[in-house]
């Protein structure tokens, strides 16, 4: 009887892959194409390594667009290394050194928790030396990168038929290994999960344009917000998924919990692509196992975010609650904004990686907007402010420039306290004894009010600005993101 072998790998650089080409540029379809790849392409390749070795598609335990899981026989690994060695190198070459993959395999021997560890240790030496896993033939070859114009042209190709494509196929001689309707072997995409049936999920949400035969260009997106032309990019991670996994006690509970989060994001993200006030104004541009990345207006990504935070914490209550500590029950998310309609699209997205990181480093479950990190529950707060701003100005017919005065106000408190900062680092001590001066600051920027309901709207702004108890030096960081927030909608 031959012993039965786990083999996991996993696809480095996909950050750094998705962010392609930093040019200049007003096409999206380099973006698209890229995301479609990466996600379908930890779909593909086990697939594709199991019909090519003639295998069952049930040995296949789990796939992400990342990462996936598969149970061989001992005498198929020598076999599945050629063919994962050919495809890494291939791999390589196509992203030009981003992406990078890695895999190994260990005996299922022990318990799950002994040979996950074996597993993870076997990993950790292929990507701190990653020339091991090369043949001895190819360690000194000279690298080929293909130009990154050439790349670019080949992903947006790929997306110009991902509205339409029925099947995705696996073909070696094609240049990104994937091909739509076509390839040695092909799968079926659905919408919906089908366990019983050999086909991959894959919902393809995307905002179209005016005609409905591609996806919607960044300045069409742009000119569908609300207030100001601005289009953005949506990142999101689940918080220390992996500790998690690490946690399950047999490989069941760890493919059960690796589908139940593909599952999540892959449906979730569908539906609320669907709903009028997404539908176009949002695309879904890459779905991981427990990671997202969205592009559309701006004011429909703000919107989109809250919503599927408040998803996934109903779906955290009612499917991990019985699940030891606090990992993986929250989600943070980074929204950036393009500086500019003619922005890099890549650029942007690279940006809302490095905040995504910046933000899960200082504070877990939390999203970073407008340039400050804020906890879900301060968002609302946020948006209260946001609606009382908004609303002086349409219906009590405040100037519109009473906005840019409120945010100079806060730029001066800012300057205070670094003034305060830099008393007591020199040892001398500087006393806050009136911290009504805020308030009076904010009062004079505001113009008087003229009638109850208007004082009473008036009241709630500063409030919500320097909070119930006023002791202004600095405004909340859901003050400034409110106040942005308004800015962006007020504006013409």
């Amino acid at each position: 009887m031959s012993l039965q072998v786990f083999l996991q790998a996993r696809l480095l650089g996909a950050e750094d892959f998705l962010s392609g080409q930093t040019e200049q540029t007003e096409t999206v379809g380099d973006l698209i194409g890229r995301g479609a790849w990466l996600t379908l392409f930890g779909e593909v390749l086990p697939r594709a390594l199991l019909a090519e070795l003639k295998l069952s598609r049930m040995l296949l335990g789990s796939s992400s667009a990342e990462q996936f899981l598969l149970v061989l026989a001992e005498e198929d690994i020598p076999r599945a290394n050629d063919f994962l060695n050919n495809a890494g190198s291939k791999i390589a070459e196509l992203s030009s050194g981003k992406l990078q993959l890695v895999w190994a395999s260990t005996e299922n021997l022990g318990a799950w928790p002994v040979v996950r560890k074996r597993l993870e240790d076997a990993l950790a030496a292929r990507v701190c030396c990653p020339i091991s896993q090369s043949s001895a033939g190819e360690r000194f070859e000279p690298f080929r990168v293909q130009a990154s114009e050439g790349n670019g042209a080949v992903f947006a190709n790929f997306a110009q038929v991902i509205i339409s494509a029925q099947t995705i196929g696996w073909s070696p001689d094609e240049p990104l290994l994937l091909a739509w309707d076509t390839g040695r072997h092909q799968w079926r995409l659905t919408e919906h999960a089908a366990p019983d049936e050999d086909s991959i999920l894959f919902p393809r949400r995307f905002a179209m344009n005016e005609e409905g035969g591609e996806p919607a260009s960044l300045h069409e997106l742009a000119e569908r917000a609300e207030g100001a032309d601005r289009w953005g990019i949506l990142r999101g991670d689940v918080d220390h998924f992996e500790i998690q996994l690490r946690r399950a006690a047999s490989i069941e509970d760890h493919l059960q919990l690796s589908a139940l989060f593909k599952q999540f994001f892959a449906g979730e993200l569908a539906v609320l692509c669907a709903l009028p006030e997404f539908w176009r104004k949002v695309s879904v541009i890459y779905r991981g196992g427990d990671d997202f990345v969205v592009l559309g207006s701006w004011d429909a990504l703000i919107l989109f975010a809250r919503e599927l935070q408040r998803l996934f914490e109903k779906f955290a209550e009612q499917h991990l609650a019985n699940l030891p500590g606090v990992e993986a029950k929250t989600i943070s998310m980074a929204l950036v904004l393009a500086p500019a309609l003619e922005s890099s699209a890549a650029a942007v997205a690279a940006e809302a990686s490095i905040e995504l990181r910046a933000s899960k480093s200082s504070e877990l479950g939390s999203i970073h907007l407008f340039g400050r990190t804020l906890e879900w529950k301060r968002l609302n707060d946020a948006e209260e402010l946001k609606a009382g701003l908004v609303r002086l100005v349409r219906e009590f017919r405040y100037p519109p420039g009473y906005l840019n005065d409120l945010a100079a106000v806060y730029r001066e408190s800012k300057i205070v306290r670094e003034t305060i900062a830099g008393s007591l680092r020199r040892g001398k001590a500087q006393r806050i004894d009136k911290p009504w001066r805020t308030y009076l600051r904010l009062s004079r920027v505001i113009p008087p009010p003229r009638g109850k309901e208007q004082t009473s709207v008036r009241n709630a702004v500063i409030t919500n600005l320097i909070g119930k108890r006023g002791a202004g030096l600095k405004l909340r960081p859901s003050g400034r993101v409110g106040l942005e927030w308004a800015r962006l909608e007020a504006s013409a």
